[in-house]
């Protein structure tokens, strides 16, 4: 029986819009690209979600990788809040899972800078019975560490957790400790895949 959820935010509970972002900056193709493949798409873009590194010493990898777009790749870290914004649905899922006696966790990868922000301005994470986000304990999904300092922070058997990420490779990392898994693509069919999990919503 399922007693805890497990969820991941971005793409899940929050729209990770970096391509939007790049062309509300009224970048061309050409650059957008540039930009991504140098910090999005980069190996470099996760460490700033593990915390381990300084954020200009980040930046400075991802501006070695493509000196032409230093100055558009500086300001895509000026403003990286502007990259995620929260689903209309997500206060409403999280309190809707709590009233219907479930925990519910957060388990993301996230920067410090920007889940300070988070914290701010989303109003779903004050719902949740807590989290652990990458950045506080140096490891990333789908490392197994990550998931081992949630279960043993909250003390909850997997076995009867459901953990929603958009990531398969995350997933994977989960179903190691016995998550049950859903791999979110939309919102409605993700309720779906609870249902038939027994979850009450």
């Amino acid at each position: 029986m399922i007693k805890t959820i497990v969820l991941d935010i971005g793409q899940v509970l929050a729209a990770f819009r970096w391509e939007d972002y790049l062309k509300d900056c009224g970048y061309g193709e050409e650059i957008r690209e540039k930009v991504a493949r140098a910090t999005v798409l980069s190996k470099y873009w996760g460490e700033q979600d593990r915390g381990a590194l300084p954020e200009e010493e980040i930046i400075s990898l991802c501006c070695e990788l493509d000196p032409s777009v230093e100055t558009e790749i500086r300001k895509l870290f000026k403003d990286i809040t502007k990259t995620v914004v929260e689903y209309p649905y997500s206060g409403d899922f999280i309190r809707n899972l709590k009233e219907n006696g479930y925990k519910v966790y957060l388990l993301s990868n996230y920067g410090g800078r920007n889940f300070a922000y988070a914290k701010e301005h989303f109003t779903f994470i004050p719902e949740t019975d807590g989290q652990v986000i990458s950045y506080e304990v140096k490891h990333i999904k789908p490392e197994k560490e990550i998931y081992e300092a949630l279960i043993q922070k909250y003390g909850f058997d997997p076995k009867e957790a459901v953990f929603l990420d958009d990531s398969a490779a995350n997933l994977e990392g989960a179903k190691r400790f016995g998550f049950h898994t859903i791999l979110f693509t939309e919102f409605e069919k993700a309720l779906s895949e609870l249902r038939m999990l027994g979850v009450r919503i």
